[in-house]
């Protein structure tokens, strides 16, 4: 028997969404159209909130401008060394033979570096690396954004369910005294069942009050999300109560490879090469060269003059470069690993977490509420009869209101947990199960 409580949504089909050019999951299936959508405009969808947080939200602003910065670095990397215009006055204010500008010698030169070893090029793909890997901490960004939009809706989705059945349970709660009233006063009842009925009454109300200021407190939280200081929306569409089937662990852990995380440490590797490429062609030396023309004014010439210079010892001087470069490229492999283990570790615990709330949704929908729904059903018509108490009544009323709450707060957690699996994995549980 499938439990179903009144305005509850029904789930349409799943939503992928194309970020950075990688389809990264919208972590769960909630792009859902609700029912009577039309006549409430103040309905937020999953996308919705999806959108405005990827556009609006502060963290991801920060990418482009980073991006700027190294575009700015690589146009700088690209230039080749510059030339120097130099002058050099020789013989000049001296004394005796040396006096005045008769024997002025005046030299203009012109002179560079020669880069070899491939230098330039090097500088520019540590450059181009660094923007790859400025390209994945963004994903990585943008998938923690999704999972938390995401949970941040579960919550409002819950709470909405919450309201829901605090409201169901104040209509038993003024059922029951209308009940008790008759018998009241048909001294059928002593007066204390009323007075009981009405103290529940109370409790009920004030259950209602407490979830609905709990559904405001998470609709300003996901508000939050994209900026805003108080949410534009009154509910959200989507149900609790659809979840997804069952897949094997392994399949899930083969699918975590696919992680911006782990993409990441294959990105920095690569950035890493190019470090170590970059230090080694400190290996090769430059070479400085120049040329100019000599003005000898005592001999009344003119002659050409050129030279060079290179550096020592340059394979000596870049080893302990080129030793930090390696180190820190075999650093990132040990890394990697660990962030593997962590991130088994997490999906553990939401795999299993998730087989354990889906469990309890089903035997709550199929066994248990069914059952306290016809035992409520029972005692009502008894208790009618005077065959059974009021405590009775409202023992087993508690009863199926405690149960219908476990399964809104089990349906909750299973779609928590499923939101965390897809954003470990970056991938829905739809697709994962093909």
């Amino acid at each position: 028997m499938n439990l179903q409580f009144k305005d509850v949504l029904v789930i349409n089909k799943p939503l992928r969404l194309t970020w950075l050019g990688a389809p990264l999951a919208i972590l769960w299936l909630l792009s859902i159209t609700p029912v009577n959508a039309a006549q409430n405009d103040n309905m937020l969808s999953l996308s919705e909130a999806v959108q405005q947080t990827l556009t609006q939200h502060p963290s991801l602003q920060v990418f482009p401008i980073r991006q700027q910065q190294l575009a700015a670095q690589k146009q700088t990397a690209n230039l080749k060394p510059a030339y120097v215009l130099g002058a050099e006055v020789e013989n000049v204010a001296g004394t005796g033979q040396l006096s005045g500008v008769k024997s002025l010698e005046t030299s203009v030169s012109l002179s560079s570096v020669l880069e070899l070893g491939g230098k330039r090029l090097s500088r520019v793909e540590l450059v181009e690396q660094n923007s790859d890997l400025i390209n994945v901490e963004r994903k990585i960004q943008a998938l923690d954004l999704l999972g938390s939009v995401t949970r941040r809706y579960i919550d409002v989705l819950n709470s909405q369910e919450r309201v829901l059945l605090a409201r169901e349970g104040v209509s038993l709660a003024e059922a029951t005294l209308a009940e008790v009233n008759k018998r009241v006063n048909a001294a059928i009842a002593p007066s204390a069942d009323k007075g009981r009925a009405e103290a529940a009454l109370e409790e009920v109300l004030l259950t209602l009050m407490a979830e609905q200021r709990q559904l405001k407190t998470q609709q300003m939280a996901l508000a939050n999300m994209w900026g805003s200081y108080q949410p534009s929306f009154e509910r959200v569409s989507g149900s609790l109560y659809t979840i997804g089937e069952a897949i094997p662990f392994d399949v899930l852990f083969n699918r975590v490879q696919q992680n911006p995380q782990i993409e990441l440490f294959a990105t920095e590797s690569r950035v890493r090469d190019a470090q170590v490429r970059l230090a080694r062609t400190q290996q090769t030396a430059d070479l400085t060269w120049s040329v100019g023309i000599r003005r000898d004014e005592g001999l009344n010439d003119t002659a050409l003059i050129a030279g060079f210079s290179m550096p020592l010892f340059s394979q000596q001087r870049a080893q302990g470069e080129i030793e930090a470069a390696l180190a820190a490229r075999n650093e990132v492999s040990y890394r990697r690993q660990d962030a593997l283990l962590q991130l088994h570790s997490q999906l553990y615990r939401a795999y299993s977490g998730r087989e354990q709330a889906i469990l309890s949704t089903q035997k709550l929908q199929e066994a248990i509420i069914p059952k306290l729904t016809q035992s409520l059903e029972q005692i009502q018509n008894g208790y009618q009869r005077g065959l059974y108490s009021y405590l009775d009544f409202l023992t087993v009323r508690k009863d199926l209101l405690s149960a219908k709450r476990s399964l809104i707060e089990a349906s909750a957690a299973a779609l928590q947990f499923e939101a965390e699996i897809e954003q470990l994995t970056a991938e829905p549980l739809i697709a994962a199960a093909q």
